[in-house]
């Protein structure tokens, strides 16, 4: 039944088996520690994890690697997605800096563990970046240091390597900009900005049918009309009946809150503070 709310088309909220289901990035074990213990407590899953389609009726995770795996953790059967076309040019992929604000010296912890980490300059390591010739780039308050690709080593491997020798030692805060100036003017005294390249959809489905996974928090996917506070039951995702079953029970859901009025679509963009 094709379902309308204010002239739009609701989004595609399916149930799927959990088998089907697959990650190109790693979860924050923190995360989803907390996010396990929230479900438990809430009884019910607010915001469906975003996937695309795979060959082999499979999915990829877009956008919710902690939440699935936090389910996962919880031994759910089945995973609630709202599945999106990945072809959709409206449907786009960005990617994320990390910002370290606390005193760490990043170079010399890559240096540490063997990243092959040259001197540069910004000018420089942005145009490498951007012609896909190295990894990523790190910048300080007064150099710019740039990190090689390795012949034999998967990108997405590399990475996950660099973000290790900082991640725990420090907070990582997700930027939309490598403008180190005005980073500092918002943020104060910077340790350190990482800016990682920009990927294509192809490299996501690459990466997800692969062993390989990006260290989370790099990959920005911006997706118009998602579906928020859903709330879909734990016991349903959790209890008996075969993912069909459960498919069928979260189309009522969706359907019964069309007749109460409770399905709202808002165009605007809007900041959040509290999350």
């Amino acid at each position: 039944m094709d379902l309308r709310t204010a002239g739009r088309v609701l989004p595609d909220l399916r149930i799927v088996p959990a088998a089907q289901v697959f990650l190109h990035e790693d979860a924050d074990p923190v995360r989803v520690e907390r996010l396990s213990v929230r479900l438990r407590q809430d009884g019910a899953l607010r915001n469906p994890p975003i996937a695309a389609g795979l060959p082999g009726d499979a999915f990829v995770v877009l956008d919710g690697a902690n939440r699935t795996s936090a389910l996962t953790r919880l031994e759910a059967p089945v995973i609630p997605l709202q599945v999106v076309d990945y072809d959709d040019p409206a449907v786009r992929l960005d990617v994320w800096r990390h910002l370290i604000v606390e005193r760490l010296d990043v170079p010399g912890a890559l240096r540490a563990t063997g990243v092959p980490l040259e001197r540069s300059t910004r000018d420089a390591a942005g145009a490498a970046l951007r012609g896909r010739e190295i990894a990523c780039y790190v910048m300080t308050g007064s150099q710019t240091y740039v990190v090689r690709l390795l012949p034999d080593r998967p990108l997405a491997a590399l990475l996950a390597q660099i973000v290790a020798t900082y991640r725990g030692s420090a907070r990582i805060y997700r930027v939309a900009t490598e403008d180190f100036d005005a980073l500092v003017r918002e943020y104060g005294e910077i340790s350190a900005v990482v800016v990682f390249p920009r990927l294509e959809k192809q490299d996501i489905l690459t990466i997800a049918n692969s062993a390989a996974r990006l260290p989370t928090g790099i990959t920005r996917h911006l997706i118009p009309g998602r579906a928020l506070r859903v709330n879909v039951p734990l016991e349903l995702l959790s209890g008996p009946g075969d993912a069909a079953r459960k498919h069928e029970r979260l189309q009522d859901l969706i359907r019964q809150r069309l007749l109460d009025n409770s399905v709202r679509y808002y165009p605007e963009g809007a900041f959040l503070f509290d999350e």
